[in-house]
């Protein structure tokens, strides 16, 4: 990528023809990656990033396709069209709660199609005309990169979430404040490279998770590092809501579990406390998973005990 960076490139067959062998090898890695999101609400924000992915990859191709030819294009439209995709699968995160999560995805479409308002513009005034939408909607970009970057660098997918956060700067750079280049084919191979490596890392499962952790840590875990810090702030609000109500003696932090009082109990109370928080656990998360996924971090709480989970909706 460094020797990329070198290069000097103009859009051609070649370049064509390298985003094209990169946009087949991160589709393979996706669709490998796709078996670990089933069972969870994030198979849609999954389809979004197929959908961002070939959006890039194409948008290359047909450029150095057209310029080879010498077909009248637009690059900058072409690549802007391309580069307002890449915010979908983190739009489509932040709504993958049940039931809504179907529905969200019409916000995320309809999202994506005020982002495609400039080019809109250009094109009722004058086809071949320079995407120009000014520093406020630079400042709004700028945000969204932002934001999508917050979410979900503080789990193990840090460095999905930093090459993705890059690619999008590659492929918006002219767009925001104090910028005045405008974005080239290498800004756009460099792009699709950090993708290729974000989703390899992604699929290789980023930093990697703790071992010998105990079920509720596991769980725990996995779903902060898989949706992200917005809903893991809102289940751990949640929980500890609940732990301190029923007087559980924990509380949950970012990385797991923590003791406070429960230490030399009677074993009744351990036990009983145990349940509810699998109870706790398991209705929380239901909005996000299905039985099974549950079922692979935590065991079935015991439906005689009553009197400690919280079950309200």
């Amino acid at each position: 990528m460094f020797l990329l960076a070198q290069l000097q490139l103009d859009p051609g067959w070649l370049t064509a023809l390298a985003s094209l062998l990169m946009g087949i090898a991160g589709v393979v890695l996706l669709w490998r990656g796709r078996t670990a999101l089933r069972g969870t609400t994030l198979v849609l924000p999954w389809a979004w990033s197929l959908l961002a992915w070939l959006a890039l990859c194409g948008s290359e191709i047909a450029i150095g396709v057209m310029q080879w030819w010498e077909v009248s294009h637009s690059d900058d439209q072409i690549r802007y069209l391309a580069a307002m995709t890449l915010f979908c699968p983190q739009l489509s995160q932040v709504g993958a709660k049940r039931p809504q999560w179907i529905a969200w995805q019409g916000v995320v479409a309809i999202l994506l199609l005020v982002l495609w308002a400039p080019v809109f513009q250009v094109w009722a005034f004058s086809s071949i005309g320079h995407v120009a939408p000014g520093w406020i909607w630079g400042m709004f970009l700028a945000a969204l990169i932002l934001a999508g970057f917050l979410n979900n660098f503080p789990t193990r997918f840090s460095p999905t979430a930093l090459c993705l956060a890059v690619a999008q700067i590659n492929m918006t750079y002219y767009y925001l404040p104090l910028t005045t280049t405008e974005v080239s084919v290498k800004a756009s191979l460099i792009a699709m490279a950090l993708g290729l490596i974000g989703i390899g890392s992604a699929i290789q499962g980023g930093l990697g998770r703790p071992e010998n952790l105990r079920a509720e840590d596991r769980a725990w875990i996995d779903f902060r590092d898989s949706f992200g810090a917005f809903w893991a702030a809102r289940v751990m609000l949640r929980v500890n809501d609940s732990a301190a109500r029923y007087e559980w003696g924990l509380w949950l932090s970012w990385n797991g579990f923590h003791q406070v009082e429960i230490v030399g109990s009677l074993p009744e109370f351990r036990e009983g406390v145990s349940e509810a928080l699998i109870s706790c656990l398991r209705k929380l998360l239901g909005d996000f998973v299905d039985d099974a996924w549950l079922d692979a971090r935590l065991p079935r709480p015991n439906k005689r005990k009553k009197g400690l989970e919280d079950l309200e909706a």
